[in-house]
């Protein structure tokens, strides 16, 4: 019987695996339901209208573009933001997380800008930078006047969410360098490893975790601060606009949809920054 128990457990690893996948869409299948029963008693359009809109994504909608290049625009906004965000936070949060005297010289700042909302620092970015698109700051003026991606990137817009971002970064990464246990890093410097090899092989592997949190963290605010800041005055395109713009057409079609293409492009997001670290962790793993 005890040969029969590994074999066994191997077997139903992958069914045990997919019904714990299968079992997490069961909550969003009844809201589904749900939302197709209340729609014949409220002034909310069924599922079916929703899924046309998003049947057909390179239609133009609304006379301001289409689901795909709305949706493209939020998108590249956020991975530029999120970039930045990543470049900056992590040495940031790693010098925090092995130096005590840089931590204590950058504690006070971080502190007091961490708490400060993107949302709420925009109209200070409109002041600083303006409408400044991508495309004056390539000096690309021939583009100015046409649908470009580049014209539709505003410098404004990605400091705000690189300020969204960062600060979770910091935060969790410096976490996890602090939380790697002092013996390992005493027991490679008394072997004779330099800083390079410590933080290489001790302190960035044991980091990994916190450091993808952090990363989660970004991107879900980053997400969450594009489509608040789409959907204020001023912005003429993105998927939060097009939500916003929809609402005041009473579209509530197209505005469902939108939120639709919102809750499914964010769990994306996180799922698969989720599904990274944990491949990443495995490859270390390997390597060892």
């Amino acid at each position: 019987m005890d040969g029969l128990t590994p074999s066994r457990v191997k077997e139903s690893g992958p069914w045990q695996k997919l019904s714990r996948i299968l079992s997490g869409f069961i909550l969003p299948a009844l809201i589904l339901a749900l939302w197709y029963l209340l729609s014949d008693n409220t002034l909310l359009p069924g599922p079916g209208r929703a899924l046309d809109v998003l049947s057909h994504p390179s239609r133009d909608l609304l006379s301001c573009g289409s689901l795909f290049w709305n949706t493209a625009v939020s998108l590249i906004r956020v991975l530029l933001g999120l970039f930045i965000a990543i470049l900056l936070g992590t040495p940031l949060g790693f010098m925090m997380g092995a130096s005590e005297r840089f931590r204590r010289f950058s504690s006070v700042v971080t502190e007091l800008a961490r708490p400060l909302s993107p949302i709420a620092l925009l109209p200070l970015s409109i002041i600083i930078f303006k409408d400044t698109s991508f495309t004056e700051v390539l000096g690309l003026d021939h583009l100015k006047y046409s649908r470009n991606i580049l014209n539709e990137l505003q410098v404004g817009m990605v400091f705000i969410l690189a300020w969204g971002g960062v600060f979770p970064v910091i935060l969790e990464t410096m976490h996890g360098v602090r939380s790697v246990r002092k013996v390992y890093i005493e027991a490679a410097r008394v072997l004779g490893a330099g800083r390079l090899f410590i933080f290489k092989h001790v302190l960035f592997p044991a980091a990994l975790p916190d450091v993808f949190a952090g990363y989660r963290m970004a991107v879900g605010r980053c997400w969450m601060v594009i489509i608040a800041a789409e959907m204020l005055p001023g912005t003429n395109s993105g998927i939060g606009y097009l939500l916003r713009y929809s609402y005041q057409l009473s579209r509530l079609d197209v505005m469902l949809a939108c939120i639709l293409i919102i809750a499914v492009i964010g769990f994306i997001f996180s799922r698969g920054l989720e599904y990274a670290g944990e491949k990443w962790l495995i490859l270390r793993s390997r390597e060892r």
